[in-house]
């Protein structure tokens, strides 16, 4: 694995944004331009989060596909008040495959994210329809889910589902309540133009911040005839359950099938 941090000098936030990539190199026969998972990370994480926790480019290097994992702030990768991180992604997506010669093709195009990052995986992908495949893990997509009521007696999710509840809202919610347009999954199923991605969806089954989120997305998802697989296994909205779904979550990336 060769690994990158690039400064991504950004027209759109007029500023710039810190990008972590993985390469794969060393013994590998691949040659670019390479297949690329598009990585995009949880709430007060940053895109070095999967290379130097989760271990993601060492999966990646052994699969032979590039990881791209810019950093952002806890903006939920949309556009809001806050900033402009959706048309930012739409940015990198086009600027950055001829700086580090990866691949223009959708089927070897993938994006995946986790925790906030997942809803910023589906609504890049659904948005965009730019990628084959789209995997959230432990996904949190719909303010207006109500949380399983055993969240609140597990600390750490009642502290997340506390601190990033309001931010979320704020993000995603219009001033009378409503989702945004352009946050809204029926809307975006509809409103997009070419072929829908194969959806992933991974949660943890004592991740009663995700739990309902996931399932709900995957009704939603073949309501609207979109490909989605469904994996609940044990586990919490933690690194420990996010670093032993990876690999059956990097299987399916490019994979025609779901």
């Amino acid at each position: 694995m060769i690994r990158l941090r690039l400064t991504f000098p950004s027209t759109t936030l007029l500023r710039p944004v810190e990008v972590d990539i993985a390469l794969p190199g060393g013994f590998t026969s691949v040659r670019p331009p390479f297949k690329c998972l598009w990585a995009l990370h949880c709430a007060m994480e940053n895109g070095s989060f999967f290379l130097d926790t989760l271990g993601l480019g060492e999966w990646a290097a052994r699969e032979g596909f590039a990881v791209v994992a810019p950093s952002l702030g806890n903006g939920y990768f949309i556009n809001s008040a806050y900033e402009q991180q959706a048309d930012f992604l739409q940015e990198l997506l086009l600027s950055l495959p001829e700086a580090v010669a990866l691949s223009r093709e959708r089927a070897e195009n993938a994006v995946l994210g986790i925790s906030m990052g997942g809803f910023g995986a589906l609504r890049w992908a659904l948005q965009s329809r730019a990628f084959g495949s789209a995997t959230a893990i432990s996904g949190v997509f719909d303010c207006h889910i109500p949380p399983d009521d055993r969240l609140f007696t597990n600390r750490q999710q009642r502290a997340l589902h506390c601190a990033l509840n309001k931010t979320m809202r704020k993000m995603l919610l219009d001033a009378a309540g409503a989702t945004k347009n352009d946050a809204d999954f029926a809307s975006l199923f509809a409103q997009g133009q070419g072929e829908l991605p194969k959806v992933h969806l991974f949660c943890g089954e004592e991740d009663w911040l995700s739990l309902p989120q996931t399932r709900a997305m995957a009704e939603l998802c073949h309501r609207h005839d979109c490909p989605a697989s469904l994996d609940i296994s044990p586990g919490g909205h933690d690194p420990e359950y996010w670093r032993s779904i990876l690999p059956t979550a990097v299987s399916h990336l490019f994979t025609a099938g779901h």
